[in-house]
């Protein structure tokens, strides 16, 4: 693993904690891309996402959110 790999690790790191645990995030060295793997109550199959860099993957995890009704979950909301 070089320096860089270490970097995007601690960037996932970092996504993972602004996330509040909600979301499983890696960064994957053989297939360079960023992973997030949803962490609450989600229909069978769960919800995984990637992309080529951060911005992207908050892109991704935002859309899945939408789409699962993640803060009516988490915030009991209508």
């Amino acid at each position: 693993m070089d320096g860089d790999d270490h970097e995007r690790r601690s960037v996932a790191a970092h996504i993972e904690w602004q996330k509040q645990d909600m979301w499983l995030v890696l960064w994957g060295c053989y297939t360079r891309r960023y992973w997030a793997f949803a962490r609450w109550p989600l229909p069978p199959g769960g919800a995984v996402v990637s992309a080529h860099d951060p911005d992207g993957l908050y892109a991704e995890m935002r859309r899945v959110e939408r789409e699962h009704g993640f803060l009516r979950w988490r915030y009991g909301g209508g």
